[in-house]
């Protein structure tokens, strides 16, 4: 377990969303009529702040950097698009580029919003592909099969603040073991605030993180690296300007490796 350090460089790019909701408001929303229309997607969460809190440390994680150059990149539950975003912006900082990271969510009008996002940072046409995808199904399918493997397969896997529900860990591993190739880094910004529904494995209330690390695990994902956020009081600025001092609490970037 690493304890990150305030960040080196200050990453600057454009983001479209709305104010999120409260941690509350995301216990309750399940329960809530509100979900006729569920503006998750489109707002930025305290995962993808984590997430840039800890850049340098992810970066440094041996073996990142390697897949990000010239690789091809697979954000999970993208929303506005905030990871991929600025991990192409922090990674751009070590003169390294990725290839084109491809932005997923099930939720159409998300995806809408974040092709927006990627039109606000000038990128091109083919440093970028928006998808729509529901973890635990395949990925679209293609008439020739080297086409429809070469859709499949990415260098790095990342995912922000997604586990708000325990019943979601199955899917979401589902699809990350089969978008990235052994010996490929997936990187998972976790803030634990999932709702529990009846039924859930004690073992999960008891233990969120471990339980998380396990079920990912069933899956071929290995941990390689946890990475802590710095004390509330050695946390950026900018980041503050944001969230509150203890918005990552007990929170982790958690770094897996597919075997």
């Amino acid at each position: 377990n690493d304890g990150c350090q305030s960040s080196k460089h200050r990453l600057s790019f454009h983001i479209e969303c709305l104010e999120p909701s409260s941690p509350l408001d995301i216990t309750n929303k399940s329960n809530s009529d509100a979900t006729k229309y569920d503006a998750t997607g489109h707002c930025v969460w305290a995962g993808a702040f984590l997430l840039i809190q800890c850049m340098e440390e992810i970066l440094d994680t041996g073996g990142v950097l390697a897949q990000i150059e010239d690789g091809r990149i697979i954000e999970l539950g993208a929303g506005t698009g905030i990871g991929g975003l600025s991990m192409t912006v922090a990674s751009k900082d070590r003169f390294v580029m990725p290839q084109m990271v491809c932005y997923t969510d099930a939720d159409p009008a998300a995806l809408d919003v974040c092709r927006r996002n990627c039109d606000l940072n000038s990128l091109l046409p083919d440093e970028y592909e928006i998808e729509e995808l529901t973890w635990g199904e395949e990925f679209k399918k293609c008439d020739d099969a080297d086409e429809k493997e070469m859709k499949m397969m990415f260098d790095l896997a990342l995912a922000t603040d997604v586990l708000y529900e325990i019943d979601l860990c199955g899917p979401l591993f589902t699809t990350v073991s089969q978008s990235i190739p052994v010996g490929a880094i997936f990187v998972l910004s976790h803030v634990p605030r999932a709702c529990y529904n009846e039924g859930n494995p004690p073992e999960a209330v008891e233990n969120l993180e471990q339980y998380i690390m396990d079920r990912a695990q069933e899956h071929g994902l290995v941990v390689e690296k946890v990475i802590r956020p710095p004390s509330p009081d050695n946390l950026d600025e900018e980041i503050l300007e944001w969230c509150s001092k203890d918005a990552f609490r007990d929170s982790a970037v958690i770094v897996f490796r597919r075997m």
